[in-house]
């Protein structure tokens, strides 16, 4: 896998875009389930030109992976290009001392967002589900650690995580896949969706500042990163309440964006199942 990840990455940024639609398209024909779910998903979510806009999103995808094999991890790329807005937000948050959760969702290139940041500002810990075929996990790891991020799998124990935010840390999560035991929902898209509740918890229990953050991408090959207000938990409720209120305003933020770029968002993954 090495081997191959290290021929791609000399490969012109063209051609890997030219590979990576080309099997985009295999992908989206070649899985026609697969497929049905993402035109399904923008269909009940967004309307319009569903099927044109599944494919968008497949090509999407295709030119996102392609501009990570090329540039992630590299320091030159992320300085020339990258910028970030509402960084005061963070500034504001961590001022606070009880650690800060950045949070996103599978829109836009969520890689290139943390790994931009770690190189613009400072490293964090950002949380990852760890991929099941071993020597392709180990390679995922060290790109992303190739950033300076530190990098924490989803499967150790919330006690880890909560050590870490006593500590003041950063972390790095994203939230909008299924999760949990599934009792938890929030309204997505005017449906009920399973989630982790997780973020909120913590938000609430330990006081922690929540910040919503996306890569927002320029015509001229620029990335902006965009740190959004914090949310935060309003002690005066009774805590179910209260969890439940900041996952639901994450998840509006979260839907802000998609119906801004629709073609950006994950479709494939069944969100409502």
């Amino acid at each position: 896998m090495r081997l191959i990840y290290r021929f791609l990455k000399v490969l012109p940024l063209w051609m890997l875009k030219w590979l990576f639609r080309f099997l985009s398209i295999l992908v989206y024909f070649a899985l026609p389930k697969r497929r049905k779910i993402a035109q399904n998903n923008i269909k009940f979510a967004v309307g319009g030109e569903y099927k044109k806009l599944a494919l968008k999103s497949y090509l999407y995808f295709a030119d996102m992976i392609a501009v990570n094999v090329k540039f992630l991890g590299d320091r030159s790329f992320f300085e020339k290009r990258f910028t970030i807005d509402g960084y005061e937000n963070y500034v504001k948050a961590k001022s606070k001392g009880n650690g800060v959760i950045f949070t996103t969702a599978h829109f836009g290139n969520w890689e290139m967002l943390v790994c931009g940041f770690a190189i613009l500002k400072k490293p964090i810990y950002i949380m990852v589900r760890p991929i099941d075929t071993k020597c392709v996990d180990d390679l995922v790891e060290g790109v992303r650690a190739s950033c300076g991020n530190r990098i924490l799998s989803s499967r150790l124990s919330a006690f880890e995580f909560i050590r870490l935010l006593k500590k003041d840390s950063t972390l790095g999560i994203l939230i909008d896949q299924a999760g949990g035991d599934g009792s938890f929902r929030v309204d997505f898209f005017s449906k009920k969706a399973k989630v982790s509740e997780s973020v909120g918890v913590f938000c609430c229990k330990l006081n922690v500042p929540v910040l919503p953050a996306y890569l927002k991408e320029h015509d001229d090959g620029t990335y902006t990163i965009v740190i959004e207000s914090a949310i935060e938990c309003d002690k005066d409720k009774p805590k179910v309440e209260a969890v439940q209120e900041v996952m639901d305003k994450i998840y509006n933020r979260f839907e802000d964006w998609i119906r801004k770029e629709p073609h950006r968002y994950f479709w494939m993954h069944n969100r409502w199942k």
